[in-house]
């Protein structure tokens, strides 16, 4: 079975808990969540290299719903693409991405929710990866109302190395801010700040004075600011 299906059954199955899942070994799959957890990335990667069974287990961490783990899964799945591209496998790497990429389709029959992210991770990883990938898992995730969120953060991720392209689909991104929803304002805001997206500058101008608390994950680490806040700081760094 070549990757890409891989990669989509992954995500298909998780919520029926397929029996590849249920048959995996607990003893591996409790490993790699301490390991995440403890953001023991290089010992978790060299696991995944030397058996297969651990790079299924980090797999199925994207979809888990402790943000300390899901996190750092999305975190080591791009610090593993890294090492396989850098070990002259980028044709692999290439079709883990596509897969991901057809799972933000409806024809996928199911959503791939942190795929968004991981891609951009992946990217910042492997620069050459930008084109195609940056801007398809953006304009598809934005398509996609579940997925909006996951794209804003691969945006603010991918930041000014993507600020050109995202300018191909420039109505796209304004439509987000009809979103009144404090954590996607919030996200759009950051986002519209790292990569110097001057067009939403009239919409920013809008959210001054919210003050709702948004937390976004950045660097490593999770950051509580009021919205007003990530608002006027993007506006600072769009200038």
């Amino acid at each position: 079975m070549c990757l890409a299906k891989t990669v989509a059954i992954d995500f298909q199955r998780h919520a029926a808990l397929s029996g590849r899942e249920q048959n995996m070994d607990r003893a591996i799959k409790q490993q790699v969540r301490d390991l995440l957890l403890h953001r023991n990335v290089n010992d978790l990667l060299d696991l995944c290299e030397k058996d297969r069974r651990f790079w299924s287990a980090l797999r199925l961490c994207l979809y888990e719903t402790d943000d300390s783990i899901l996190w750092s899964a999305i975190e080591a799945t791009a610090g593993l693409m890294n090492r396989w591209w850098q070990a002259g496998r980028e044709e692999k790497v290439r079709e883990y991405i596509r897969g991901l990429l057809w799972l933000l389709n409806d024809e996928s029959g199911g959503i791939g929710w942190s795929a968004p992210q991981t891609i951009a991770e992946i990217i910042v990883a492997i620069p050459e990866l930008l084109e195609p990938y940056g801007g398809m898992a953006i304009a598809r995730a934005l398509e996609e109302p579940p997925l909006v969120k996951s794209g804003l953060w691969a945006m603010g991720r991918l930041g000014k190395r993507i600020a050109e392209v995202v300018g191909l689909f420039q109505n796209m991104i304004l439509g987000v801010f009809e979103s009144d929803e404090p954590e996607t304002l919030g996200l759009a805001a950051w986002a519209m700040g790292e990569a110097g997206f001057a067009p939403a500058l009239p919409s920013l101008e809008a959210l001054k004075d919210r003050r709702e608390t948004v937390r976004i994950y950045i660097d490593g680490e999770f950051q509580e600011k009021p919205l007003e806040w990530w608002t006027k700081e993007a506006i600072r760094k769009i200038g």
